[in-house]
């Protein structure tokens, strides 16, 4: 019986700290300020995009690089394809304008003076949209 009257002392005791107040508020008491300019408006996403690039030797050994561009959009959109190939630290660069159709796909193809081989070796491909 003892133990019991101590048992329940104790945790009297214990819980009169837990239920002494209810919990405050943690946090700021403001939300903060938006950043300058408003995040929630996106930069538009071009709907004009490389599909695919692949590269090979011509007929007579040089270098060509072609692919395809892929118009997600609603409309025809124009565009200039920029083929940057770097061989032994000399760069050139080639670029193709090209109509590509609301919701299909326009190829390109650009030859270079280089050598497929050299290219292969010692070669550095950069293709963008400009």
């Amino acid at each position: 019986m003892e133990r019991r009257r101590l048992l329940g002392l104790v945790s009297v005791g214990l819980s009169s700290g837990c239920l002494g107040s209810l919990p405050g508020a943690t946090g700021p008491r403001n939300p903060p300020a938006a950043p300058a300019g408003d995040p929630r408006d996106t930069p538009e996403v071009s709907p004009v995009r490389i599909e695919d690039i692949d590269y090979e030797a011509t007929d007579d050994g040089r270098l060509r690089v072609f692919g395809s561009v892929l118009n997600d959009g609603g409309a025809e959109r124009l565009t200039t394809v920029e083929v940057r190939v770097t061989v032994g630290g000399e760069r050139t660069t080639q670029s193709q304008e090209l109509a590509v159709p609301a919701g299909g796909t326009a190829d390109f193809a650009v030859e270079f003076e280089f050598g497929y081989d050299a290219f292969r070796e010692d070669g550095d491909l950069n293709v963008s949209l400009v």
